[in-house]
């Protein structure tokens, strides 16, 4: 490559890897759940203190309001990597942002990863719903409200009044307020899957399927499954019948590579009903418990053999982000060293 070419792409590489470092933690945050069409909402909010409760009054949720300070997500207000100090109870979001054209035959949701406590959302002045609760992620339909390529105002209030109920952390890490997960948008099928669960089952060679939907199917619905392999797939169709919402069955793994301590292999899976599309995976494995060879005392096993247990207590809370850590790279050298450190603690005896 001559020294032009090599100039012209750097030129182009460079806004690139500007922008996409400027979102904090820009993977999806299922990769075990994880559709092709999504748009990551981290980054820049505008971003608005309520300690006298009055937002509502001004009607703050109609998006018109100028708010007068910046927050970081999905780091939580009161943490330095939000870039907001801890003023109030209540405070409020608010961005803009553009669904593509290209979803305006499926249906849209937004999903918050976590936010702690009570979280109100509307979309250009349209409640969407309210989600009580600080440690699970929960979603909001957004199909009938949008303006497909068109800005939209996305606002959210989050209440996080100190509520005698409400579980808390007990070695004070950081008081993690608001939304503290990612936030993103999805493209999901008409007809979509809910959940889907695998459980292996490695003496008979099949995992156990499990598909859920959100409501009841109005029609009988074909569910497909490809599962990779290192050598042929395996498909599999089932039908899953007018009036469930849940539906189990079994698919064969012929001579699994089974997932272990040393080699933890993984298979892909791909997962559609009608025009919904999920990619998973899952593990051949078995967690069970037998006595050690030769003597009476019970070990915990994996794939029926014994494993010494050599466990350390990592709270995983990050002195910047509270709960939230500020990349999947630093969450995998922290569990590098914790590995390290068992290792030379277990070699020192």
């Amino acid at each position: 490559m001559n020294k032009v070419k090599r100039f012209l792409l750097v030129l182009l590489i460079a806004p690139i890897t500007a922008l996409t470092q400027t979102i904090p933690l820009p993977e999806h945050p299922r990769p075990d759940f994880e559709r092709n069409e999504w748009q990551n909402l981290n980054g820049i909010w505008q971003f608005e203190f309520d300690s006298l409760d009055q937002g509502l009054t001004k009607k703050w949720n109609e998006g018109n309001t100028s708010f007068t300070h910046k927050i970081t997500g999905p780091f939580p207000w009161g943490s330095k990597r939000s870039g907001v100090k801890d003023k109030a109870d209540i405070a409020w979001y608010k961005r803009d942002f553009v669904i593509d054209a290209s979803w305006k035959n499926k249906r849209t949701f937004l999903t918050i990863g976590a936010s702690d406590w009570e979280t109100t959302v509307w979309l250009d002045g349209k409640l969407l719903g309210t989600h009580q609760g600080g440690y699970t992620p929960f979603s909001f339909e957004l199909t009938e409200h949008l303006t497909y390529g068109k800005s939209q105002k996305l606002v959210v209030r989050v209440d996080d009044k100190r509520r005698d109920f409400t579980l808390y952390g007990k070695q004070g890490y950081g008081n993690a307020r608001g939304i503290w997960q990612t936030v993103y948008v999805e493209a999901r099928g008409k007809d979509f899957i809910e959940v889907i669960h695998f459980a292996p089952d490695i003496d008979n060679q099949q995992t156990k399927i499990t598909a859920y939907l959100p409501t009841e199917a109005t029609a009988d619905t074909k569910l497909s499954v490809a599962i990779k392999t290192e050598g042929t797939p395996i498909t599999k169709e089932i039908i899953i019948p007018k009036g469930k919402d849940k539906y189990v069955f079994t698919m064969s793994i012929p001579k699994p590579h089974l997932w272990s301590l040393e080699d933890p292999y993984l298979y892909e899976a791909e997962v559609k009903l009608n025009d919904d599309v999920v990619k998973t995976y899952f593990g051949m494995r078995k967690i069970s418990v037998v006595n050690l060879p030769g003597t009476e005392f019970p070990y915990v096993a994996i794939n029926d053999k014994p494993v010494y247990l050599q466990l350390t207590l990592d709270q995983s809370y990050h002195p910047e982000g509270f709960y939230t850590f500020p990349s999947d790279a630093f969450m995998r050298k922290e569990i590098e060293l914790e590995v390290h450190r068992t290792e030379w603690h277990s070699s020192a005896y």
